[in-house]
């Protein structure tokens, strides 16, 4: 130390250095103080950031199926058409949802999410049904909602109603587009995308649970011209969910553009939906009945050439869902539909029958088989489709509507389904 050798060779006195010495103690315990409030300043600022990060959450979600399917009569052409299926089990999609703790008891999100098509790149509202990618882009999700445990949740925005969350949990065959719940619905008339499962400026709220019931109601108010959904659509209903048993039921008084109706003034379609459904260890049963009617007049038919519409009819649905294993389950839908026109004779009745076979070896990864056979009358003029409205790849044109048609229809679908 160079304060040791001066006062060896007697430069400085012994007072000196014990003084220098002092003063350099001092200066290394200032610098050591220094060091230490800027590793507790930094310390706080870690801290701080994580506190916010904790509160505030990013995440990109979503999922996407295709595989290729086999089916007899698609089209009105009645072509047997075969090829890569686009979304065969459960729609693609892909969604951001940006949340922020508020409280402990209230979150704030906002959720945007679109559909897509794996087979042309297509995004937003009908990229499956056309692949042109129509606007709009978020035509799944852009909503805003808040959430609180005490209250409940409300949500502002584009977003689905009840009707989606219930056509879904209540359906055995956990296939939503092939041989399912869904074409059905969009051939009876409660599920579409203008206005029954989702709309646009939609107020719906979800309250808490009472005693296993959750009440669910919303509007969605209309007043833009040109809109297909102008008309104010209203939604009631709940679920009830005790042990292994869950009931559920929804109303929907929705004014509709399309199918004939030029007027928005009044209700021209209205629905009512129970369902329910009871779990064993291993086996799940489920039943339905809807009731769709058009109130307008001269009131909606069943078209002849799209899935989808207002008409007047009655829908039963049944089925089981059973898992041999935890990763390999069976399962198997009735489904049908009468045709309840004033003055009808019927002639549009479908009946439909499914099975498939689901492998999840991952909870992110479901592979199956499926098969599915509708019976019509002869004569019958309404298009139905077993595949839901996506387009067939062999034998289409532009001027041939959807994969519906008016005889019976059959076929397999083999793929698979990714969650993200």
């Amino acid at each position: 130390m160079l304060l040791e050798i001066l006062l060896e060779k007697g430069i400085i006195t012994q007072d000196e250095f014990d003084q220098k010495l002092k003063a350099v103690r001092a200066k290394e315990e200032i610098r050591e103080f220094n060091e230490a409030q800027d590793i507790r300043r930094a310390n706080r600022e870690i801290d701080k950031r994580a506190e916010e990060e904790r509160k505030f959450k990013t995440q990109i979600y979503g999922q996407v199926s295709a595989g290729y399917y086999q089916a007899s009569n698609m089209t009105s052409q009645h072509i047997d058409a075969s090829g890569f299926s686009d979304q065969p089990k459960g729609n693609n999609r892909v969604g951001l949802k940006v949340s922020r703790e508020l409280d402990a008891d209230t979150t704030a999100m906002i959720t945007l999410e679109s559909n897509f098509s794996a087979r042309t790149g297509a995004v937003g509202r009908d990229a499956a049904a056309t692949g042109d990618g129509k606007n709009p882009l978020f035509d799944r999700e852009a909503n805003f909602r808040v959430i609180s445990k005490t209250w409940g949740t409300l949500v502002l925005g584009r977003g689905p109603n009840l009707q989606n969350d219930l056509s879904s949990a209540f359906d055995a065959r956990s296939n939503w587009n092939f041989g399912g719940l869904k074409p059905i619905a969009r051939y009876a008339g409660f599920h579409s995308g203008s206005g029954i499962n989702r709309a646009d400026r939609l107020v719906r709220y979800i309250s808490p649970s009472f005693n296993g019931f959750n009440a669910d109601v919303g509007f969605a108010p209309g007043g833009v011209p040109g809109d297909d959904e102008r008309g104010t659509n209203i939604y009631l209903g709940g679920r009830y969910k005790s042990g292994p048993l869950e009931l559920a039921y929804n109303h929907i008084e929705a004014r509709l553009g399309g199918a004939g109706n030029t007027s928005q003034t009044e209700v021209n379609n209205r629905i009512d939906f129970f369902a329910a459904k009871y779990s064993f260890e291993q086996l799940t049963l489920n039943a339905g009945y809807v009731v769709t009617r058009n109130p307008s007049n001269p009131a909606a038919a069943f078209s002849a050439s799209s899935p989808g519409g207002q008409v007047d009819a009655n829908t039963f649905f049944a089925g089981a869902l059973y898992r041999i294993t935890p990763q390999l389950s069976v399962n198997g839908g009735y489904y049908a539909v009468k045709d309840r026109q004033q003055g009808g004779t019927g002639v549009n009745d479908v009946t439909m029958v499914a099975t498939g076979l689901t492998w999840s070896p991952y909870k992110e990864w479901d592979l199956f088989i499926d098969y599915a056979m509708a019976d019509r009358k002869p004569g019958a003029t309404g298009a139905f489709t077993i595949y839901d409205s996506w387009r067939p790849d062999s034998g289409y044109a532009s001027t041939k509507p959807h994969s519906a048609g008016t005889r019976d229809q059959s076929g397999v679908s083999v793929g698979a389904l990714y969650r993200f």
